[in-house]
């Protein structure tokens, strides 16, 4: 790893990324860095994009830091460039420390999750990302079309939190370190950083992936996560 390498990525961390705490910057950076490969599973979680897409991009993510609402539009903007080869995944992050309303905004969003509306929720939490209070939810609810009793009743539930923990502990395990951090087939990008560098990272991964000769619906699992 270059001094400058790892200038670069404190750098990410420190203007473009929510960090866990004020040592976390240099730490997290260090870590991602240093490491290969980040082979992260996608298991259950909310993934929009085709299923044999080349490129696989892993977001954890914090629905209350505001670089993750600034990096929101450009990850559209790679959807809608690549709508064949990248699909993304979402795991909650939520860094309760300095924000109060991340994880009920997380809890709201794995509700919607279980009626088939993730990504609408998603994208509501994002659009008023300043008005994230317990009040407010349910207007959100409200506006995607879900059933209002059914998302009520599962908020009261373990199984949110629980889902919620589990995406924290594995980013942890990665070496995770502050939001938005993305997973490139298996390489880190952090923070909301310009669309022309997602774009350099895709482009680089999907020419590796085609020089595979691994068929396409089987290159994550066999080539990120060695399965």
């Amino acid at each position: 790893m270059t001094t400058l390498r790892f200038a670069t990525a404190c750098l990410a961390l420190a203007l473009a990324a929510c960090a866990t705490s004020p040592d976390s910057t240099a730490a997290g950076a260090k870590q991602l860095t240093t490491q290969a490969k980040m082979p992260v599973p996608l298991d259950d979680t909310p993934v929009t994009g085709p299923a044999d897409a080349w490129v696989t991009v892993v977001e954890f993510a914090d629905f209350q830091c505001s670089y993750c609402g600034k990096a929101a539009p450009t990850v559209a903007q790679v959807l809608a460039a690549y709508p064949v080869d990248v699909r993304l995944s979402w795991r909650n992050f939520p860094l309760t420390s300095m924000h109060p309303n991340a994880m009920g905004a997380a809890i709201a969003a794995e509700c919607a999750r279980v009626q088939g509306k993730f990504w609408p929720m998603h994208d509501q939490l994002y659009a008023h990302q300043d008005r994230l209070d317990a009040a407010d939810l349910p207007n959100y609810a409200t506006a995607v079309g879900l059933d209002m009793p059914t998302w009520q009743a599962c908020l009261k539930t373990p199984e949110p939190a629980a889902r919620i923990a589990a995406d924290q502990a594995l980013g942890e395990k990665m070496g995770v370190g502050g939001t938005p951090t993305f997973v490139i087939n298996g390489e880190p990008l952090v923070g909301a950083l310009p669309y022309s560098m997602f774009q350099d990272a895709i482009n680089a991964a999907k020419t590796k992936a085609l020089a595979s000769g691994i068929p396409r619906a089987q290159y994550y699992d066999k080539a990120i996560l060695g399965k």
